[in-house]
Formats: C-alpha cells, sequence, structure tokens
C-alpha cells in the first residue's frame, strides 16, 4: 500500500501533451511542402539536409508513437530505401 502513492504519481507525471486532432485547423505547418522533391529518392539523400529538430525518419518496422503533430515533418522510407512520403504529422 505505501508504494501505492508513488506510483500514481510517477503516473500522473507521464501524461501526455499532444495536440488533439481535433484542434487541428486543417492546414499543414511543418514545411513539408518544401521537401516534396524528396519523393521516389534515396534515403541517403536525407543526409544532406539538415532537417527540422522535431522532425522524424519513420523507416520500415520502426517502433513510433502515435501522437499527431502538425508541427512535425515526418519523411517515411520504404523497404526498398526510397523516400515514400513526406509529411506534417
Amino acid at each position: 500500500m505505501r508504494f501505492l502513492l508513488p506510483l500514481l504519481l510517477l503516473l500522473a507525471a507521464c501524461g501526455d501533451q499532444f495536440t488533439d486532432p481535433a484542434d487541428f485547423d486543417g492546414q499543414p505547418r511543418c514545411g513539408a511542402e518544401s521537401y516534396f522533391y524528396l519523393l521516389g529518392k534515396r534515403a541517403s539523400a536525407l543526409d544532406k539536409l539538415d532537417l527540422p529538430k522535431s522532425s522524424r525518419v519513420l523507416r520500415p518496422d520502426d517502433v513510433i508513437t502515435m501522437d499527431f503533430s502538425p508541427d512535425r515533418l515526418t519523411i517515411d522510407i520504404d523497404r526498398s530505401g526510397l523516400i515514400s512520403s513526406v509529411t506534417c504529422r
């Protein structure tokens, strides 16, 4: 019983601070359109870029969080090593 309160406090501290998709106004804000030219190129093309700090590059079988962030640039790499999508999420 004496461990219950610290455990509850720990769990409360782990609360999320995600953007609620219901609050999203529909306008992408991460600048993905500036990176559309990368679609279909090899993932190694990303090595030469200075991507925004909050961006993420996702490869097949990567474990990712399912939080929605319209300000985060997300670049997906397919199994053949090509950039398959550039989105704000």
